[in-house]
């Protein structure tokens, strides 16, 4: 009888790693590639770069474009002086092309406007360019 719990529980064991959720895994919006979480920038000459993520990081800038035209930004605010406290300020989206308008209130009364143009956007990465 032993070997045959070995053998049962052996085989449980196996069937329930393979079946484990991948809770790494990012969901991706097929209809609108923009819809999701994006973290980590990289700013360069020739644009910005943000790694698309499941949520933001407790202790960086990220900006999310959500469904209805929501947006969140996670900024530290106006103020870079360390220690540095992240909030998530809501907002709205569009996208007119490859040009997103996105108005997020900044907590202190006021509306702030950003133009971005999208130069690459897939997968893992959307790369834009700051417009005025």
């Amino acid at each position: 009888m032993k070997p045959l719990l070995k053998a049962f529980l052996f085989l449980f064991i196996i069937i329930n790693i393979g079946c484990e959720n991948d809770s790494n895994s990012i969901l991706i919006d097929e209809s609108d590639m923009l819809i999701g979480y994006w973290i980590n920038p990289v700013y360069s000459d020739s644009g910005t770069t943000f790694e698309r993520a499941n949520r933001f990081k407790d202790d960086g800038y990220g900006v999310a474009f959500l469904t209805e035209n929501i947006s969140l930004e996670r900024s530290s605010g106006w103020c870079g002086t360390p220690p540095l406290i992240f909030a998530d300020f809501q907002g709205k989206w569009k996208k007119n092309d490859s040009i997103i308008t996105i108005t997020i209130d900044n907590g202190l009364g006021g509306v702030m406007d950003n133009h971005w143009k999208i130069k690459t956007l897939d997968e893992k990465h959307l790369v834009i360019e700051r417009m005025p």
